[in-house]
């Protein structure tokens, strides 16, 4: 046993002090967890220590090996935590919907408000992104015909709360923002840009 057999073994234990860290503060899918709480805090205890200890403080080999073996105990228990925690990340994923892209409308009032529909589809069903100019929301979505007050019909469409009107006649298209009924001409937006539209107002 000698110090660099040591350093090695506490650059081993840091790191994955630092991913089961991250994984369990990060990680929306790990619960509240005493047993993790109590190792993440005896595995720093022990890296406080050893990060003070230098060669000249173990009187011999076997204060060496003790400290060694702490390390190499708490590196198995938390190799341990990290193939579970990565369990549920992977089933996390699974869990996520695989959504294609339909179609998309774009519009701007020319005062930096963007107003942004995007249709896709899924095997959990329709889902559909809108952006009133303000806020955001997707999710599954509900529309119905509806009506002006001067006569002009559109399509409201909802999603997560938040509702946009629209008219997509084959020639025109336009965007109404509910708010206060202002019709804006529109476009349709290819997949890639849809998702440059996405990227910008998630950014």
């Amino acid at each position: 046993m000698n110090m660099r057999t040591l350093q090695q073994n506490f650059a081993t234990l840091s790191d994955l002090y630092q991913t089961v860290e991250d994984l369990y503060l990060h990680n929306d899918g790990i619960t509240q967890d005493d047993d993790v709480e109590d190792l993440l805090e005896s595995t720093k205890e022990v890296m406080d220590e050893m990060g003070d200890l230098d060669e000249n403080d173990f009187e011999s080999e076997d204060d060496m090996i003790q400290i060694n073996d702490s390390m190499i105990t708490l590196i198995e228990a938390l190799g341990g935590i990290v193939d579970r925690m990565s369990i549920v990340d992977d089933e996390d994923d699974d869990d996520d919907v695989e959504m294609s892209y339909v179609d998309g409308l774009y519009a701007a009032d020319g005062n930096g408000r963007d107003f942004v529909i995007l249709f896709y589809e899924s095997d959990e069903g329709d889902y559909a992104y809108v952006h009133d100019g303000t806020d955001e929301a997707i999710d599954q979505y509900t529309v119905e015909n509806a009506e002006l007050d001067d006569g002009t019909e559109y399509i409201e469409i909802t999603v997560g709360g938040l509702s946009l009107g629209y008219v997509d006649d084959d020639e025109d298209v336009y965007i109404i923002d509910l708010s206060d009924g202002t019709i804006y001409a529109a476009s349709h937006l290819t997949e890639d840009e849809a998702e440059t539209f996405y990227s910008i107002l998630n950014d």
